[in-house]
């Protein structure tokens, strides 16, 4: 085999609940639910002679982009028989709170096992992952899973989740980074959604996509919303397209909405698509 293709899904947190006290870096313990859509980026390896990592993406600064970090580090810790080319076509948004950068690494841990045979196991794996971001040890595992700890613990669940018809929306403008939204957490209000975890899980052991709607949480919705008030208004405007609930995905900018149909969905995404606003009407895996 000398190349590897892979579709990397977005990564959507159905529940976002950070736990007090922060640590020394000013971050949380989690407990997170999430799922993937189908919005997808799209990531090849291929072998080279050479033996380093090689991409051709060009949107993410190389000094930044995890896939290649994850690359070099499996080289550095496998010294597989050959390098690496990564081409990434993004389809995803970046730093849009959907995973982008995460599941495009997860995309190179897992295609380079394959391509080299390497076999690691899911320990291995999430080893590496851990190394690169919270979110990359939820994408190497993919599925339905309960997220703990820092992000380190990721366990699928054994519920089958009702897909549900999303529209995600991301703004043309970018939050600072994921350490200034975790600066505007008030620690006195973190955390106290947790009851509303298992009545989540409970919904979706019983396919009720109503009752996943109503759900749903984010303890970064309301002071991320806060601080771009104009989120409230995009949101207000997925209510008006027939949204059942909208919220903010991960730390942010992106909103997602749930509707009732496929075709409320798409009709969503048509009405409020528009140069500074990226729209796409996407399905839960």
């Amino acid at each position: 085999m000398d190349s590897i293709t892979l579709l990397s899904p977005a990564k959507l947190n159905l529940s976002l609940n950070l736990i007090p006290p922060r640590d020394e870096n000013g971050y949380f313990r989690v407990l997170f639910l999430n799922t993937g859509v189908t919005l997808y980026d799209t990531v090849r390896i291929s072998r080279i002679r050479e033996k380093t990592a090689l991409i051709d993406e060009t949107r993410i600064d190389r000094s930044e982009n995890i896939a290649l970090k994850a690359a070099r580090l499996i080289l550095d810790r496998f010294d597989p028989p050959a390098g690496v080319r990564l081409t990434v076509e993004k389809t995803i948004p970046l730093r849009a709170g959907l995973g982008g950068g995460s599941t495009d690494a997860a995309s190179v841990i897992n295609g380079m096992d394959t391509l080299f045979g390497l076999e690691m196991d899911r320990g291995a794996k999430l080893e590496i992952a851990s190394l690169l971001g919270m979110d990359v040890c939820y994408c190497v595992t993919g599925g339905l899973c309960r997220v703990e700890g820092t992000g380190e613990k990721v366990r699928k669940t054994n519920l089958t989740l009702p897909t549900l018809d999303l529209l995600v929306a991301t703004p043309r403008e970018k939050k600072p980074s994921t350490a200034w939204a975790y600066s505007l957490i008030d620690e006195r209000h973190a955390g106290r959604s947790l009851p509303k975890f298992d009545l989540l899980l409970d919904a979706v052991s019983r396919g009720d996509k109503r009752g996943i709607a109503r759900n749903l949480h984010n303890d970064f919705d309301r002071p991320v919303s806060a601080r771009y008030p104009w989120l409230r208004d995009i949101a207000d405007r997925m209510r008006r397209q027939g949204a059942q609930r909208t919220m903010l995905a991960g730390s942010g900018l992106s909103l997602f909405g749930v509707f009732e149909t496929s075709k409320d969905a798409l009709r969503a995404s048509e009405r409020l698509r528009s140069k500074d606003l990226f729209c796409r009407a996407v399905r839960t895996l």
